[in-house]
């Protein structure tokens, strides 16, 4: 068997898996999951995910990276558009610690990893029982290096740390919540329709 023979023959084999792949997709139903229409917009009359993330309510955290950490929850949830109501509560918190590594001879450390964890839950405001509809463990975790006697940059580079953390706490938060709008809502169409 030639050389081009097998490279021909890999080729072949490679297309015809990428069009299986490709097939085998074609009845997932993938959709945009914020798009204004992805539920809702249509004729059931249900509500479209971005709209239901926007009646969440976020507690207000404390602390600088507390601050930070709410601000980019507020800004995925509400896409620019502040709520006329509210339905939902959001409960969580948000631990950040530090752990030094690189040690030198004279203790001092030349890095330091942080470790973000998120504890959530939401329930609905209508609920006098306050039942959680969903929660999870958002974790995230970043790093930088120490610089002797340069206490500035090392606040600038810790307040840049923990934005980079307060920002993929969010995305995991919100990813999952729209999930969870996303497999209600198309609960309920199911529901409404016949037979």
């Amino acid at each position: 068997m030639s050389a081009l023979f097998r490279r021909r023959l890999l080729h072949l084999g490679g297309a015809l898996f990428g069009l299986g792949v490709m097939g085998g997709l074609t009845g997932c139903s993938l959709h945009p999951l914020y798009a204004p229409d992805a539920f809702g917009n249509g004729p059931t009359g249900g509500s479209s995910v971005q709209s239901q993330l926007r009646q969440i309510a976020v507690p207000v955290l404390g602390g600088r990276s507390g601050q930070q950490f709410q601000e980019a929850l507020e800004s995925r949830l509400e896409a620019g558009e502040m709520p006329s109501l509210t339905r939902y509560n959001l409960s969580v918190s948000l631990n950040v610690s530090q752990v030094g590594l690189g040690v030198q001879s004279d203790s001092t450390t030349t890095y330091v990893r942080f470790i973000a964890s998120a504890p959530w839950s939401l329930t609905s405001q209508d609920d006098p029982g306050h039942k959680i509809l969903i929660s999870g463990n958002a974790q995230a975790a970043d790093s930088l290096n120490s610089f002797d006697n340069q206490p500035f940059g090392q606040e600038l580079e810790t307040n840049t740390v923990n934005q980079r953390l307060a920002d993929a706490l969010a995305d995991q938060i919100v990813i999952r919540l729209a999930h969870y709008f996303t497999v209600t809502e198309r609960k309920r169409e199911q529901e409404k329709q016949p037979g």
